[in-house]
């Protein structure tokens, strides 16, 4: 199913347009999963991501084909770039990873509300 919001795109655009220094935080739904993290702008997720895989040398030529294939195909908002992503789970929330990088189809997102989701209690 193809999920529209004009709205989380025009957010998502403007943070990826702008050189922001402060996160927005967000709770997105993802297949019944909660996701609770802060948008970041595409091409700081793409730092990111370059320098995480130049740290293993063996991946430095690959860390600039990523980057390469990703800004030439990638002209439109298609996707919302999170760091600090947890998944809310009613108890802690568990990290993605080490890092909290996750990168998920706008099209994906069933439902979303500004700011962090933490469990009370």
């Amino acid at each position: 199913m193809m999920y529209d919001d004009a709205l989380l795109e025009k957010l998502v655009s403007r943070a990826d347009d702008e050189d922001c220094e402060t996160s927005l935080p967000i709770t997105i739904m993802v297949g019944g999963v909660i996701i609770t993290g802060a948008i970041l702008p595409r091409d700081e997720w793409l730092r990111q991501h370059m320098s995480l895989l130049s740290e293993k040398s063996s991946l430095t030529e690959f860390a600039k084909d990523f980057a390469a294939d990703m800004l030439r195909h990638e002209p439109e908002t298609t996707h919302i770039h999170l760091t600090w992503a947890r998944i809310v789970t009613g108890g802690p929330a568990v990290p993605i990873d080490d890092y909290g990088l996750l990168r998920v189809p706008l099209s994906e997102v069933g439902a979303w509300t500004i700011g962090d989701l933490n469990p009370i209690g």
